[in-house]
């Protein structure tokens, strides 16, 4: 009698266990990734110190007395951002995914809207003014993304998008934004899209032989809008050369990555001190936009820039496990995308800034100023915590 209250006692007791596993199980895996949460703080804040200590000295100079001005901007920005990455983590991607064909074709819109009111600046022709200033290009990589993915995940259109002549589903349409782009001319915004396309494609297991037929068409497409002259692209020339010899024209061309290269070069192992760099002060060209990490380089030395490359791959490593363990095909290829993007424009930068590979406007996520760019890049941010939600593995 006694034994068979034990039984029950025991069974009682197995099942209230099990249940309470189940609970903080739930309540564990159903939490966004924690260190991909921990990396883009640490990233957004650390970029928002640089921002200021690298513009404080054109901030003051343009303002005439305050030193607050960029910071005052960056802090906006940064906040918008926030908000954006919030909302858009509540907001389930399978819904997020039903608008992603009107979504890709207002981005591309935008873009050729730039060609007849766009605003023209350093000879670029990037952004639009429809009550506030942003470059639509922001969107499109994002909307490029979301595209893919939509494309790779259809049932229908997965099948056909991995063989020679389904490459037309989606070469066509982002094609046309490429062109568009190419026209701005907004080279770095051509070359991180390829870049994350050709691996999406990848990830989506386009057929080899698909795979290098669309590498070698691209690349022939290329040769030939460039020999023809449809777009003017000789300051590519100057900057090769530039990258060839930085040395050749120091007052000219090579000004800027001399000048990066002396505040990388100055910050030895430890750097001179956050605030202390001299190279801000008017010698290196708006050392907060592309070059802010030659600032980073110079005022907290190798171990600084070790650091945030630490935070980056932190952040890549979740991004690509988020991909990894995601629920579905869409989710999988959407997270990887992103991720792809911070991973791309990340090398690229830093390869730029070392003078690496030729200069072009690549800026450098959660560090570099911008409006448009740092909102769009934190409302990303969203969608990846939104999935992260949704997909079962350990989360801390």
């Amino acid at each position: 009698m006694f034994s068979s209250k034990n039984k029950d006692n025991n069974k009682q007791n197995s099942s209230m266990g099990d249940v309470k596993r189940r609970v903080r199980e739930s309540i564990r895996y159903n939490q966004p990734d924690f260190w991909l949460l921990l990396s883009i703080v640490l990233l957004l804040g650390l970029g928002t110190l640089m921002v200021f200590s690298a513009s404080s000295a054109t901030a003051y100079n343009s303002s005439g007395g305050s030193a607050y001005g960029v910071l005052k901007d960056q802090l906006i920005n940064a906040v918008l951002g926030v908000i954006a990455m919030i909302v858009v983590s509540l907001i389930d991607y399978k819904f997020i995914a039903k608008f992603t064909i009107p979504f890709f074709v207002c981005t591309t819109v935008l873009l050729a809207l730039v060609q007849v009111i766009g605003i023209t600046k350093n000879n670029a022709t990037r952004w639009l003014k429809i009550g506030i200033t942003f470059q639509p290009s922001e969107f499109y990589k994002i909307a490029v993304i979301l595209f893919l993915a939509y494309v790779f995940s259809r049932p229908g259109l997965a099948k056909k998008s991995v063989r020679l002549l389904g490459i037309l589903i989606y070469m066509v349409p982002v094609g046309i934004g490429i062109i568009l782009l190419a026209i701005q001319p907004h080279i770095s915004c051509v070359m991180i899209i390829g870049i994350v396309m050709l691996a999406m494609m990848f990830a989506g297991r386009v057929k080899l032989p698909t795979y290098i037929f669309m590498i070698v068409g691209v690349a022939g497409l290329a040769i030939i809008v460039f020999a023809s002259g449809i777009v003017n692209f000789s300051y590519i020339g100057d900057r090769f050369t530039t990258f060839l010899d930085p040395e050749h024209d120091t007052s000219g061309e090579s000004y800027q990555i001399m000048q990066s290269l002396y505040a990388i070069s100055s910050g030895g192992l430890f750097g001179k001190g956050f605030g202390q760099g001299v190279q801000k002060y008017l010698y290196l060209p708006e050392p907060y936009n592309d070059f802010i990490l030659s600032i980073l380089a110079e005022e907290l030395g190798f171990i600084g820039v070790l650091l945030v490359l630490g935070l980056f791959a932190l952040f890549i490593w979740r991004g690509f496990k988020i991909s990894r363990h995601a629920p579905d095909k869409f989710s999988s290829l959407t997270a990887f995308g992103i991720t792809m993007l911070i991973t791309v424009q990340v090398i690229m930068n830093v390869a730029v800034v070392t003078s690496s590979m030729p200069v072009t406007g690549i800026s450098l996520p959660f560090f570099s100023y911008g409006g448009t760019s740092l909102v769009i890049l934190l409302a990303g941010m969203g969608i990846l915590l939104n999935i992260s939600k949704q997909s079962h593995y350990d989360k801390f």
